[in-house]
């Protein structure tokens, strides 16, 4: 990373950003404009080509950064992005930024190619059944993961098999359709420009339930009241929708289990016991 800001300092300046989990981030400027740079060490030249490409399907309906260059130098992964000054904003304005979103459909849900949730992959092969498609692309992959770095344990499966067969038994016969969503929609992946228009960043698109985003944006905070109400009077959701949201959130919950450990186990836990009531 020092090598990299050498680099950069040489026609730049760069200031550290805080906030982000996955990623370092600085604002730079080469004296007539400012830029937004992320960087990853120990990462190959494509590794943001997924992002670049997750906010160009995000431009076709809602304001996304411009991207400008990606790549590496040595073995630091990096994008230079355009740098938007956070001002103040609506919640009713996120809301129906959402909705516009929410109205982009595809045929089948996934996606043209795998991507990452974080630096984990998220696997996106195409499928006409929603509910084959959540399993199996997103919470079994995770389970994987997450047998691989001993956060999975006999009672846990036992509890999944549990909780799958009560999905199914309850939602199975529901028809989704799938819809173009952000993918890791919590309230640092949003902000408002200097006039108050949303902006969204660091998306994991696919095609989904988009049920996946709001119940994303309900899993840690950020989101008023309003912001739920402003959505639910353009776009309303399905009849269930408020105890779908904790299935949903289970594949976030499996993703932070994954990534920070055993702390987010408790929250596993309570959702897979869903399953025995």
């Amino acid at each position: 990373m020092e090598e990299l800001l050498k680099y950069l300092q040489l026609q730049s300046k760069a200031v550290p950003i805080a906030g982000g989990d996955i990623n370092q981030a600085y604002r730079v400027t080469d004296g007539e404009k400012d830029y937004f740079l992320k960087c990853h060490p120990q990462m190959s030249a494509d590794f943001f080509q997924a992002e670049v490409d997750g906010l160009a399907e995000l431009k076709k309906a809602v304001r996304v950064p411009a991207t400008y260059q990606h790549g590496s130098f040595e073995d630091i992964a990096f994008l230079l992005m355009e740098w938007i000054e956070p001002g103040e904003g609506d919640q009713k304005d996120l809301a129906r930024e959402l909705s516009k979103l929410h109205k982009i459909k595809g045929r089948k849900f996934g996606y043209k190619k795998n991507n990452f949730m974080g630096l984990l992959p998220q696997i996106n092969l195409k499928s006409d059944d929603w509910w084959d498609f959540y399993f199996t692309n997103r919470l079994e992959v995770q389970i994987k993961i997450a047998h691989g770095r001993n956060h999975w344990t006999a009672q846990r499966e036992k509890d999944y098999l549990l909780f799958k067969d009560h999905v199914y038994q309850k939602w199975g016969t529901m028809s989704f359709e799938p819809t173009l969503l952000h993918g890791d929609f919590w309230s640092g992946n949003t902000f408002f420009d200097g006039q108050g228009q949303p902006v969204f960043v660091d998306p994991a698109v696919s095609y989904g339930h988009r049920e996946m985003d709001i119940a994303m944006s309900q899993l840690f905070g950020g989101f008023r009241q309003e912001f739920i109400d402003s959505y639910q009077a353009i776009l309303p959701m399905q009849s269930g929708w408020q105890e779908r949201l904790a299935i949903y959130q289970l594949y976030y919950l499996l993703v932070h289990l994954n990534i920070f450990g055993e702390s987010y186990g408790d929250s596993v836990d309570r959702v897979l016991a869903l399953g025995g009531k």
